[in-house]
């Protein structure tokens, strides 16, 4: 029976430790950072796309599923795990949103933030962008 040396043992879990840590606290919405975002704000059409998509009131584009599976943590942290392009994405096609139908803006902040809880940072970041 071949002898295992323990330091090797830790030494390799240690290492596998540190990948799925630092997988997990990457940015983790890699597809919406090459988004043509100002397509999608001069078209009514497509913006109501994604609007739908998101509110789970139609179908979804490949950018569309991005956005839906990001939005359950981007909306109420702010996308704090985003990076500073997917960031200006994420609050642009908020703000556009907003712009265009406040009750749909309303609607989806109810949807991914319902207890209200994170609105402020939202509003903050929304206003600032920080």
């Amino acid at each position: 029976m071949p002898h295992r040396n323990p330091t090797m043992k830790t030494w390799l879990l240690c290492l596998v430790l540190t990948v799925v840590v630092s997988r997990s606290t990457q940015q983790n919405y890699p597809r919406n950072e090459n988004i043509n975002i100002n397509a999608i704000l001069q078209n009514d059409r497509i913006l109501l796309g994604y609007y739908k998509c998101v509110m789970d009131k139609g179908p979804c584009t490949k950018d569309g599923k991005v956005f839906k599976r990001a939005l359950p943590e981007a909306l109420p942290t702010a996308c704090a795990r985003c990076s500073q392009k997917q960031k200006a994405v994420f609050r642009t096609l908020l703000l556009a949103i907003r712009a265009k139908s406040e009750p749909r803006f309303m609607e989806l902040l109810d949807k991914y933030d319902p207890s209200r809880a994170n609105r402020d940072t939202l509003y903050k970041f929304l206003a600032t962008g920080v």
